[in-house]
Formats: C-alpha cells, sequence, structure tokens
C-alpha cells in the first residue's frame, strides 16, 4: 500500500514540474519577437520634400494628397535599387524636390515608462523621381 501511495506522490511531483516547465516555456515566448528582431511595416507613397536639415519627410499615398510626416534621420536609405548607405539624406529628396515615390520600412516602438513612443523609419527607398 505504502508503494502505491508513493508512485501517486512521484506522479503528481512529475505532473507539477512538467506543468511548470509548460507555463516558463510559454512565458518565454514574449521575448522570442526581441531576440528575432521586428518586422517593419511599408508606408509607400510620394514625398512632399525633406525639411532643412534632411532629417524629416512627408509622404502622401496620392502625388499632392494629405500625408504623414516621418523622421528618417539616421535610417538607411537606397535610390533606384542601388546600394544601401547609412545617415545623411538621398541625393534626390535633397530639397526643393518633391514628389518622388518612395517606399519606408516603419517601426512602431511602444513607450516604455516615461519614455515616447512611435513610429521610427528603419530605412527608406527612392523607387522612382515624378516629373511635373
Amino acid at each position: 500500500m505504502a508503494n502505491r501511495s508513493q508512485s501517486k506522490w512521484v506522479m503528481l511531483l512529475v505532473g507539477i514540474a512538467i506543468g511548470a516547465l509548460a507555463v516558463l516555456g510559454f512565458s518565454s515566448l514574449w521575448g522570442v519577437p526581441s531576440l528575432l528582431g521586428v518586422r517593419p511595416y511599408i508606408v509607400e507613397g510620394y514625398s512632399h520634400g525633406t525639411n532643412y536639415d534632411g532629417t524629416a519627410i512627408g509622404v502622401s499615398k496620392e502625388h499632392g494628397g494629405p500625408g504623414e510626416g516621418y523622421v528618417i534621420a539616421e535610417a538607411m536609405w537606397r535610390e533606384f535599387g542601388g546600394s544601401w548607405h547609412q545617415g545623411g539624406t538621398p541625393p534626390s529628396l535633397a530639397q526643393p524636390n518633391t514628389g518622388q515615390k518612395v517606399r519606408l520600412g516603419v517601426v512602431n516602438v511602444k513607450p516604455v515608462q516615461d519614455k515616447p513612443g512611435g513610429p521610427v523609419v528603419a530605412w527608406i527607398e527612392v523607387l522612382e523621381v515624378f516629373s511635373e
């Protein structure tokens, strides 16, 4: 009888251990996206030009339409399928040019404690220049 009672306790402890490991395994999956990186969402449209420093750009879905502003400082960039560059402004986006077809890779950053969040441009591609 004592042997049967001991085996129940062993099975119970094994079950608790397996359950605890399962909970730890599932909870650790919440950290996986930060280990694997974040996939940006794509914003494609037409530029409204950059600011004076070349650190921000306006982009609209339709040429001349209303758009959104994005900070592009320190974003990777390339023009017309060429090489990727770090920092600076793509020459075809330098002022006073507007109307270039662009594609941005944007990541939404969540605020942490009292630190702000918001959209961050990871990269920008100039796809074509619009001629009026």
